[in-house]
């Protein structure tokens, strides 16, 4: 992906914002392709990430390994000694450890073998341990870079190098002295003992210790970049440093021409590579060219594959942009760059560069590569990262023979062979296929890939499958104190603009705004039509929704009120068992122990919010979904009888329920489940009437049509009014990009029932606006 941000720049200025979380980073990144899997740790510091480059508080050496400069005191011990006993000393023991009298293995065998060189060296790197840092200054005499007593022990370290005869003693004192005199900085006397000393010796883990010193000595730029590239690779415990030390914008020309070697100039390449965070196929070509046994063509191919399933499948299954990507989810260009349309543009780019790495994979000789699993692994995934999903599977069965089921990296192609062979179906005809099952269950706790899978079928058409998988989500219990970065959100196709809340981690939340009340009850259809003969798959698929029913019916009623069908939400509203829902901990229903205000602020009828009660209830009733549905179809059928006197007081109560049930009322719990002042433009399908109130305007004007008295239809123009003001707030919003001056008096100017009341009832214009306790006496005057 071009023009990426540096790896550095972690999207720092986006992540967290004044309202509170957003997704960003590995929150939103989706990976398949676990690098921990693969035999490259001491490599893992420089893993594809969303977070720039960090150290691995557990070394980069596995557990048990040993590293290089503990095999060359193996190899100086003549393998008689265990890197055990050698690794205890080097970092366990202090200088008055080191005696006759200790039981070390090391110790022992130096003593028996009268190699008091080698005593006396231990000894006295330990005396340079503590002088080996930086350290405050209180006094501010900026003496801290300088110490009289490094000094001296550099000098000493020099003179005892300069009198040793066994040659990795002598260098052993040299790197001591290179490293002190960084710390001390003496930069000139770095140079000095590298090139007079170290430079001609064997390329060994000591000299690639003190070229890392050299390196901070340089002042070429070029030759700098040139001396981290050798280090970075042949210094697994230095990588993280000197990697930063590589200045990617020196010409990598400038650079090679210090190389005298074909392994020299791969290693170049190779921190180039690690530096990219955008395309880096170039380097990997490069690498290969020069080196292709070196391990670090495969790790450059891993992190290239890791970049580009963030940039397709980042914004394919959850439609943001990658976790590093230079848009970013606010600015000026928002609308332009962040619109669902343009991140799916966007990604056809980046499988077409997946096509080129692919292309470069089948070109490769695998005989000459040191991890050919690895590239059989990689043309897979990226034969279905190019929706070549068959080309694929035939790699996976093949691939899938030279790999034993105990292997990690079994499960990891199981996780690719699962996705491709969910895309591979026809659209429309896309199911949970019997191969994939098994795969499902084996890592239920992966809730990215469960969400993938899931969006993968609701592509094909299949959203009831889907909306099972997305149930699992909130089925997965997250250990506590172990933040989980497999957990999924996504957005909705039908997202508008970028906004706070535009995004989901949540089933029901994405069922509510993005499923049809049809196809809702087919999931619950799917449920209740089953019986006891289900497999495990099914049981355990069906397992968290099963616990949902009264919820999903809840939500179907809800939606058909948010269609206005209002005789198909009362009859999903009757199903409801209220015994059922005593056990859930919200008063969303008429419970035992529930009051009113539980759930509504109150009756939506005969209440206005901020409004002093003005219209006397004749009957009590209690509050519920069910009851107000179906006394709003009982007002509304009565006011359409043409034998009815009173019309106009039904439609007036009918159009209170309406204007209750938008953000203004007390009952806009019959439409939304939760919402939110600052979010605008959310994908529901009665967006408008929510903030506009239609509906209520529709019914009030129908009572003005049938008010008898000047007073009641002077009222009627009042609320009406109420509901003009709404709808030119939603349709003319005073914010941040928009600022209209005078808003109220421009609000009131444009709104024609306050014009209509000011010039056909004045008197009672001054009175209405001017108090809402006026409503009463206005109402009372109805007849």
């Amino acid at each position: 992906m071009k023009n990426f941000l540096l790896f550095i720049a972690t999207l720092v200025g986006n992540s967290i914002f004044a309202c509170g979380f957003y997704p960003f980073g590995e929150d939103i990144r989706y990976s398949f392709l676990n690098p921990a899997k693969f035999n490259y740790y001491s490599y893992s510091e420089f893993n594809y990430s969303s977070n720039t480059f960090y150290p691995n508080a557990d070394g980069v050496y596995p557990k048990g390994a040993i590293d290089e400069n503990e095999k060359l005191w193996i190899k100086y011990c003549n393998n008689k000694v265990s890197a055990e006993a050698i690794r205890t000393v080097l970092y366990d023991f202090k200088e008055e450890d080191i005696n006759e009298k200790s039981s070390n293995e090391l110790l022992q065998y130096f003593y028996k073998t009268k190699n008091i060189e080698a005593i006396n060296y231990l000894k006295f790197a330990k005396t340079c341990e503590f002088f080996n840092g930086t350290y405050e200054d209180p006094w501010e005499r900026k003496e801290s870079v300088s110490l009289p007593k490094r000094r001296e022990l550099i000098d000493k370290a020099i003179f005892i190098s300069n009198k040793t005869k066994n040659k990795e003693l002598r260098l052993r004192y040299t790197f001591l002295a290179i490293r002190l005199a960084y710390y001390n900085n003496d930069f000139n006397q770095i140079k000095s003992l590298f090139d007079t000393v170290v430079k001609s010796q064997k390329k060994d883990i000591l000299y690639y210790w003190s070229l890392y010193f050299r390196t901070f000595a340089e002042k070429d730029k070029a030759l700098v970049n040139f001396y981290a590239a050798q280090v970075f690779v042949n210094a697994p415990d230095k990588r993280f440093m000197i990697s930063q030390v590589f200045d990617a914008k020196i010409s990598l020309d400038a650079v090679l021409k210090y190389a005298k070697n074909n392994e020299e100039r791969a290693n170049v390449y190779f921190l180039a590579g690690i530096k990219k965070s955008d395309q880096a196929l170039f380097c990997l070509e490069q690498v290969y060219k020069y080196n292709p046994k070196f391990e670090g063509v495969s790790f450059l191919l891993l992190r290239e594959i890791n970049k580009i399933e963030d940039w397709v499948f980042t914004p394919y299954y959850s439609l943001f942009n990658p976790s590093v990507s230079k848009f970013s989810y606010w600015g000026e260009d928002d609308d332009k760059n962040n619109s669902i349309h343009d991140i799916l543009n966007r990604l056809q780019n980046d499988r077409a560069y997946a096509g080129k790495v692919l292309q470069f994979i089948n070109n490769v000789n695998l005989k000459k590569i040191n991890d050919p699993v690895l590239w059989k692994i990689g043309k897979a995934y990226l034969s279905f990262v190019t929706r070549n999903n068959q080309s694929c599977l035939n790699e996976i069965t093949a691939v899938e023979k030279n790999i034993s089921k105990k292997d990690a990296l079994y499960d990891q192609i199981q996780i690719i062979k699962a996705l491709a062979l969910t895309a591979n179906q026809e659209s429309g005809k896309a199911l949970i296929m019997e191969d994939v099952k098994p795969i499902l269950i084996k890592n239920q706790k992966n809730k990215k890939f469960l969400f993938a899978i899931g969006r993968e079928l609701e592509y094909k058409k299949n959203r009831t499958d889907a909306a099972f998988l997305y149930s699992k989500l909130n089925d997965v219990k997250q250990e506590y104190g172990n933040y989980n970065y497999k957990v999924a959100h996504w957005k909705s196709p039908k997202n508008k603009r970028t906004s706070y809340r535009d995004y989901y981690s949540d089933y029901f939340d994405y069922i509510d705004v993005s499923y049809s009340p049809e196809q809702v009850q087919e999931i619950v259809s799917q449920i209740e039509n089953t019986d006891n003969t289900l497999d495990s798959f099914s049981k355990w698929k069906q397992s968290y929704l099963k616990t949902q029913i009264p919820r999903l019916y809840d939500l179907i009623g809800t939606k058909y009120i948010r269609q206005n069908n209002l005789k198909l939400a009362a009859k999903y509203f009757a199903k409801l068992n209220i015994d059922k829902l005593a056990n859930y901990s919200d008063c969303l229903w008429e419970k035992p122990n529930c009051k009113e205000s539980d759930m509504f602020d109150a009756n939506p009828f005969f209440v206005l919010k901020y409004t002093p009660e003005f219209i006397k209830q004749e009957k009590l009733f209690k509050l519920n979904k069910r009851s107000i549905t179906e006394h709003l179809i009982s007002y509304l059928k009565k006011a359409s009888d043409p034998k009815e006197e009173n019309k106009d007081y039904y439609y007036f109560l009918a159009a209170n329920a309406y204007y209750n049930m938008t953000q203004n009322g007390n009952s806009w719990m019959m439409r939304r489940y939760y919402w939110h002042s600052y979010t605008d433009d959310a994908p529901f399908e009665d967006e408008k009437e929510f903030y506009e109130s239609n509906l209520a305007q529709e019914y009030y004007l129908l009572a003005l049509k049938n008010a008898k008295t000047n007073q009641f239809k002077a009222l009627c123009l009042r609320m009406l009014g109420r509901c003009e003001k709404n709808k030119l707030e939603y349709q003319n919003p005073n914010d941040y990009d928009n600022r209209i001056e005078n808003y109220d008096d421009f609000l009131l100017n444009k709104n024609r029932y306050y014009q209509d009341l000011k010039s056909n009832y004045s008197d009672d214009y001054e009175i209405l606006m001017s108090s809402c306790s006026s409503f009463e006496e206005y109402f009372k005057f109805r007849r």
